[in-house]
């Protein structure tokens, strides 16, 4: 094939191609992923899956200058046209001569010049335009009625003889049905696509005109440009189409023809422009001496603002190596296209759509490619669910809803762990409060309290430490082992209190909840901490009966031959069987054992060893104030940039605890957990801190959106109790009933001009209240249209100030005596009277009223006309 090859797509066969240069070849398109199926047949690889088989080639017609295929239905499905440098158009195909009355046909122009262009109509498909150079004053665009008789007087026998001498002399058709542009150039030429009688041109690379069929005489439409060459209608958008000229591409909008709506700039001159048929919008756009074809996506252009910048989408598909010659858009099958290179390969390309993906609140996962959608719904079963669906999932299991004992909330999902140790020290902040309130002591504590806060208020440091002794399980001392120092103020009881510990005389009590806990090496670690040494070997000798636990016996027996002395076999055997214990609170005890005087890191940095509740608690008791505020300092810091909801122990709700709860955010996407926490600690400091609203607008929004309108309520009216400065806020009415004399409103909440009444005189029905004048000026409100008396509730007043929230049944005003009334007529009166009314009339009950005021209603219409569908059948 020749440097010159182009191609096309059958617009009829979706299987069939043809290229041409000097001459024209049929090929079919086999789907196929092995190419031993083409044994004895030659086959040229397409793609991965495509391979295109030779069926036939047309090499009869010479001085080949461009190929048009016909568009419409014959009998053989590959009629094609072809121009010729003398301007004539034949008719031929790649089957037997005689399969067509068409084949065969030519068309000749009255005088001899290149064949520009051809363009079949899309629709009309006996019609053809052919667009020839510029010849005196001859016109340079002849449209050809294939269908049409010939007529010899226009063409001479010289001439046929020698351009068809192969052809028979009744085949030539001289005359076409309309000629347009005359004197002039033409550079390109595009049928509408539902106008079917209309058409634009590139004329004279001046302008660009719109012609009517109907209407020759005059074009409709021109603007002034060079940008005359590849007109092309876009197929989905019979407005808009595309031109270009040198290194510029234009595209128009015929609505708006003066200028186009865009231009694109090209590094070099374009070669050919073509809109994708089965995608709106989408222009290909090959330029000289490239191996890629540019793709622009101008679905989004807006229209009628300049001021704007267009949103285009641009991408390169990238076809060979070297230079790509031409390129031709399937017509049926979605954004794909052939191309060929210089040196003639093919190569079958399909444009892969950028998947935009959409996750649902309902948690479909869907996207799009194409015309095709797919909607998946995530599964409830995985491990790995994403942290929506765990949100969803806390909420159906009553998570956040606890307010009595909050530590419950955390055992509503006590598969997930992490969150036990904030729900914790909830819990024991508010027993804090509610104690330091009884007791009446110095010690600032709040919801939002934490240890390290807790700690700073420390003022006397200077006898803080005293020593205790190792005991038996009777309480007596053992004698061969030194007393411990052990550090001890009002504050530290306080913070092994935030941290579940026990202050000395309730240690014992606290061992046995461990026990009933089965948190059987839990109690052993604290008792020897607390140099209960018996009573931590009796928790282990106890255990060891239990199944499971028997290699306890042999733990209890190694603490009991502790010593003192540096350099025995007894440290010597801890610590090389210390790596072989893989229980953190057995570990932690060997190495309390075996650590040196006061150098306790093996147990307060090891982060697998016990929970950081224990640590810090381990860390009050034998820390000395200065290494206790840089071990807490440290602690804290860790805590914060790791996000770890533990942290929040040290932290607390403070300016640090806020950092902290946005890096668990930030890691975790757990946002209900940070809006929780934060609800749960006020009032404080934070509750009026940017990020801390954030986190609770964010779960509100996110509970709206599931339509969990019960459990957003819910979650409001907790924050609001919790909040005292929110809940002493009271919103204004935006909406109330005014008097038709003063015009003020009918509520009772702003004046009190009704003696206030006893609960017990409330109650009985035969004397509450009754409000019928306006608490302004004292006229009588409206009269109910049907039992004609005043209208009036106590709702509101401060007779309603006087109950409590909670008592529902001593409600002053049912819902039966709220006004009601027509938005036309201004008629009502109580809710009750006016629906039983309603249910029988649909005229409104004041005499002399035509209005139908039960049809006025969307809802009472919408009952009244529409016919009651069975769920299904809709």
């Amino acid at each position: 094939m020749s440097t010159g090859t182009k191609i096309l797509w059958s617009p009829t066969q979706k299987d069939q191609y043809l290229t041409y240069g000097s001459i024209v070849n049929l090929y079919k398109v086999i789907r196929c992923s092995d190419s031993d199926a083409f044994k004895g047949i030659q086959a040229t690889r397409l793609s991965d899956d495509t391979y295109g088989i030779h069926l036939a080639v047309n090499s009869g017609i010479q001085y080949l200058k461009t190929v048009a295929w016909y568009p419409g239905k014959d009998e053989q499905g590959n009629l094609i046209a072809v121009g010729q440098p003398n301007g004539k158009i034949i008719l031929t195909s790649f089957g037997q001569p005689g399969g067509s009355d068409l084949v065969g046909k030519e068309f000749s122009p009255k005088h001899t010049r290149s064949c520009v262009y051809l363009a079949w109509n899309p629709e009309e498909t006996n019609l053809i335009a052919e667009g020839l150079e510029k010849y005196r004053s001859d016109p340079c665009i002849l449209i050809w009625d294939i269908h049409s008789k010939p007529g010899n007087e226009l063409t001479s026998t010289l001439e046929r003889q020698r351009y068809s001498s192969s052809i028979s002399e009744s085949s030539v058709i001289t005359k076409p049905i309309t000629e347009l542009g005359p004197g002039d150039t033409t550079g390109s030429l595009a049928w509408f696509h539902k106008d079917t009688k209309t058409f634009a041109a590139g004329m004279g690379s001046k302008y660009i005109k719109i012609f009517d069929l109907r209407e020759t005489s005059r074009q409709h439409l021109t603007t002034n440009t060079k940008s005359v060459y590849g007109i092309c209608m876009d197929p989905k958008n019979d407005y808009r189409l595309a031109s270009y000229h040198e290194n510029q591409v234009s595209v128009w909008d015929i609505r708006n023809f003066d200028k186009p709506i865009m231009t694109f700039p090209e590094t070099k001159p374009v070669v050919q422009i073509g809109w994708c048929p089965t995608r709106m919008g989408f222009l290909a756009v090959l330029v000289k001496e490239t191996s890629a074809v540019k793709l622009y996506d101008i679905r989004h252009i807006p229209m009628g603002a300049d001021d704007l910048d267009p949103a285009i989408i641009e991408r390169n598909v990238q076809c060979y190596a070297n230079q790509c010659m031409a390129f031709s858009w399937h017509p049926t099958d979605e954004n794909r296209m052939l191309t060929v290179s210089q040196t003639g390969a093919v190569k079958d390309i399909t444009v892969h759509e950028r998947i935009p993906v959409m996750w649902s609140s309902q948690f479909h996962l869907s996207w799009a490619c194409g015309k095709r959608m797919v909607d998946v719904v995530s599964p409830k079963n995985s491990q790995t669910i994403d942290i929506s669906q765990r949100i969803r999932q806390r909420i159906t299991k009553g998570y956040g809803t606890q307010t009595v004992n909050v530590e419950h909330n955390a055992h509503v999902v006590i598969e997930e762990q992490h969150l036990r140790g904030m729900w914790r020290w909830l819990s024991v902040t508010r027993q804090l409060v509610d104690e330091n309130r009884q007791t009446q002591t110095k010690i600032n504590i709040s919801r939002c309290t934490g240890i390290k806060s807790l700690l700073q208020q420390e003022t006397d440091t200077s006898n803080n430490a005293s020593y205790w002794p190792w005991q038996e399980v009777d309480g007596n001392v053992l004698s061969n082992l030194k007393t411990m120092r052990i550090y001890s103020s009002e504050e530290r009881r306080r913070a092994l209190q935030l941290c579940g510990w026990r202050n000395k005389e309730m240690v014992d009590v606290f061992l046995e909840e461990l026990e009933t806990k089965t948190e059987y090496t839990k109690a052993a670690a604290i008792a020897l901490f607390n140099l209960k040494m018996g009573k931590s070997i009796q928790i282990l000798s106890k255990t060891a009966t239990k199944q499971g636990y028997e290699n306890l016996s042999a733990v209890a027996m190694a603490i009991a031959g502790y010593t003192e002395e540096q350099q025995t076999m007894w440290r010597r055997t801890c610590g090389s069987l210390l790596q072989t214990v893989h229980d953190p609170y057995l570990r932690a005890m060997f190495c309390f054992l075996a650590s040196d005087k006061e150098n306790y890191d093996e147990i307060l940095n090891d982060h697998e060893c016990m929970t950081v509740a224990d640590r810090l608690a381990f860390a009050c008791m034998y820390l000395s104030d200065q290494k206790l505020k840089e071990y807490v300092d440290s602690l804290s810091s860790i805590m914060k940039d790791e996000g770890c909801l533990d942290g929040l122990l040290l932290t607390g709700l403070t300016l640090e605890g806020v950092e902290l709860l946005q890096n668990y955010v930030d890691r975790t996407g757990d946002v209900q957990t940070a809006a929780l926490a934060a609800v749960f600690t006020f009032p404080c400091e934070m509750s009026h801190n940017d990020k801390v609203i954030t986190w609770i607008e964010s779960y509100r929004e996110l509970l709206d959106r599931w339509k969990l309108w019960h459990e957003r309520a819910e979650f409001d009216i907790i924050r609001h109790s919790s909040d005292s400065h929110s809940s002493m806020r009271h919103n204004r009415p935006q909406a109330y009933v005014s008097c038709n004399f003063c015009g003020k409103s009918i509520a009772c909440n702003t004046q009190a001009p009704f003696r206030l009444m006893s609960r017990s005189m409330m109650s009985m029905s035969a004397n509450k209240p009754k409000i019928s004048c306006c608490p302004g000026c004292r006229k009588p409100l409206p009269r109910c249209a049907v039992c004609l008396t005043n209208l009036g509730t106590p709702s509101g007043s401060t007779l309603c100030q006087q109950i409590e929230h909670k008592d529902l049944e001593n409600k002053l005003t049912p819902l039966d005596d709220w006004f009601t009334w027509c938005q036309t007529c201004r008629h009502g009166g109580h809710a009750s009277h006016i629906t039983s009314w309603f249910k029988d009339h649909p005229q409104c009950p004041v005499t002399g009223c035509d209005c139908k005021c039960a049809t006025l209603d969307p809802i009472g219409r919408l009952k009244a006309t529409s016919p009651i569908v069975p769920a299904g059948k809709a």
